[in-house]
């Protein structure tokens, strides 16, 4: 008679739960290898590339969104470098991941290229015309790109937020950091050593520029209830070590989302893309939150691409730590934090949480309670927004995107021809 796992012996389950988990690792790797062995040789780095700005990106699938809130503003820079008389082609991405690669393809008119070995990654790197490259992320393997010198790399984050991995000494192995604004300056400042403000440029969050387009679903929902005020509750996900744990859904997500249901708010929930990647208590709360959502009139699950059409419909944010917190911000009306559960967690004095209404874990502060109380703080928020945002007026963030990429274009160009000159 064969054993269950529960009548193992501990040493045992924990055996045959590792051997699980390289069994399932092996057999992504596999499909992995497959897919890419199908890859049509147009996402191999071309030798008539010419590439003046690209986007390094190492995800899979499950972090692609890092890459694409910027594909706009990237499409802003490419426009302004093919009027200034660069290659038709001027901005590219290169990738890690097959299956990036292709969903890509289907996304974004930018060429795609692809290689998982450093033999690709030479070729796009080492091309003549490139001068800046733009990261997304902190992922260990943008250091296999930073060993180039010819463009420069430029760290952009995939978001604004006050979270521990924003003040990383990683960021010194960039030539530049792009920092939202005069909050994140003084963070980097007051946390690094060596990282001088001229390797600073402040760019605000040039995405929440782009033209939004109110889902069709939600126009049909919100008639309902064309009266009834709108509460956009976005939390995080668990996070990858005790640091990052800002994510608070398991532990009181199916409160904060009853609680403003039965106080008769809409509710747009949107829950972060990788909840319960890590935790499986995460992904638990997550179901049970969207069936209170779903099985509710008033309960709208989002599921559009971006976050963007939300800050002009809804009256109020409920939001963790997180960059949604952030780019909220910029609508000048009412929001609530949700301080993490978790007591590692690492929160900066002084930051967002301390300076507006803040669910606490095992608080009685009724989140409705808390959204009266920053509706009485009128106009606070449009203070927050220009220390951590700078100018937020139409047009202004990406203008100022723009403007730093292609100083860091031209630093970079005029030292490739002092160079070539010695």
């Amino acid at each position: 008679m064969s054993l269950l796992p529960a009548d193992l012996p501990h040493t045992a389950v924990r055996g045959a739960n590792f051997a699980q988990a390289v069994a399932k690792l092996v057999a992504q790797r596999l499909r992995e290898r497959v897919r890419e062995s199908r890859l049509s040789d147009e996402f191999d780095p071309q030798d008539q590339d010419e590439f003046v700005a690209a986007a390094y990106f190492a995800g899979d699938l499950s972090s692609v969104y890092q890459l694409e809130q910027w594909l706009w503003p990237f499409e802003q820079l490419e426009a302004r470098l093919k009027d200034n008389g660069h290659s038709s082609r001027p901005f590219g991405i290169i990738v890690r991941n097959a299956p990036v690669a292709e969903y890509l393809q289907g996304v974004t008119d930018f060429p795609v290229r692809f290689s998982r070995l450093t033999t690709g990654l030479d070729k796009f790197m080492q091309s003549p015309s490139l001068r800046a490259v733009f990261y997304v992320n902190q992922a260990t393997s943008n250091f296999q790109a930073l060993r180039y010198p010819e463009p420069a790399h430029i760290h952009l984050s995939h978001g604004e937020s006050e979270k521990i991995s924003m003040i990383s000494n990683q960021l010194k192995g960039y030539d530049f950091v792009f920092t939202a604004g005069q909050a994140a300056r003084q963070r980097i400042e007051q946390t690094l050593y060596g990282l001088s403000d001229d390797r600073m440029y402040d760019v605000g969050r040039p995405q929440l520029d782009r033209p939004r387009s109110v889902p069709r679903e939600w126009e049909e929902f919100k008639t309902a209830q064309p009266d009834a005020k709108t509460v956009f509750y976005a939390p995080t996900w668990e996070g990858d070590s005790p640091s990052m744990s800002y994510g608070t859904i398991a532990f009181n997500g199916e409160a904060i989302v009853t609680a403003l249901l039965e106080a008769g708010y809409r509710v747009i929930f949107r829950p972060h893309p990788r909840t319960g990647v890590m935790r499986h208590d995460f992904e638990k709360a997550l179901e049970a939150v969207k069936e209170i959502v779903e099985s509710d009139p008033r309960g709208y699950l989002d599921q559009s691409p971006d976050v963007s059409w939300q800050l002009e419909e809804a009256d109020v944010a409920v939001v963790e730590m997180t960059s949604v917190a952030f780019d909220w911000l910029s609508s000048g009306k009412p929001l609530v934090m949700v301080q993490p559960h978790e007591p590692g967690a690492e929160v900066l004095d002084g930051g967002l949480l301390d300076h507006c209404p803040t669910v606490e874990p095992g608080g009685q502060d009724d989140v409705v309670d808390l959204i009266d109380l920053a509706v009485s703080r009128d106009g606070s928020v449009a203070v927050l927004a220009e220390f951590y945002l700078g100018d937020t007026a139409p047009g202004a963030q990406t203008a100022r995107f723009i403007r730093s990429s292609e100083r860091v274009i031209e630093l970079r160009t005029e030292e490739h021809r002092q160079k070539v000159g010695q």
